[in-house]
């Protein structure tokens, strides 16, 4: 008996024609996809960061096809304030430097445009 591999098993696994794609946590427990997936890291991480959970606390997470991981996750951390209401505050988590980096750039770019829009305002 001889033992053939077929070109399935000996090929490495080709690159999807996505890269990224945004999950959202059900109640569930369970992550389902948000939005189109994309190619383009400045596009995954825009979407991220204006991904809101499906409910109160719930997941956010950026999923790599290539690298088959998670490059991003949303934390939430509750905070209690003075008058005994808890809050929950998003804390955006990046696994991947590079993508650490576009999302600082995108922040940066938002303050900016805040900045000339209250300008703006002020000087009308």
């Amino acid at each position: 008996m001889t033992n053939t591999v077929t070109s399935l098993l000996a090929e490495p696994p080709s690159a999807t024609p996505h890269r990224y794609q945004v999950y959202r946590q059900a109640k569930n427990g369970l992550h389902h996809n948000h939005g189109p997936s994309v190619v383009s890291p400045e596009d995954a991480v825009a979407s991220f960061l204006q991904t809101t959970p499906a409910f109160e606390g719930g997941g956010v997470r950026l999923w790599d096809h290539t690298e088959m991981r998670v490059a991003a996750s949303a934390e939430w951390q509750v905070e209690t304030t003075r008058m005994g209401f808890a809050v929950r505050h998003r804390s955006n988590v990046f696994y991947d430097p590079a993508l650490a980096l576009v999302a600082s750039h995108i922040a940066e770019r938002e303050q900016l445009e805040q900045a000339i829009t209250n300008r703006l305002r002020m000087a009308v």
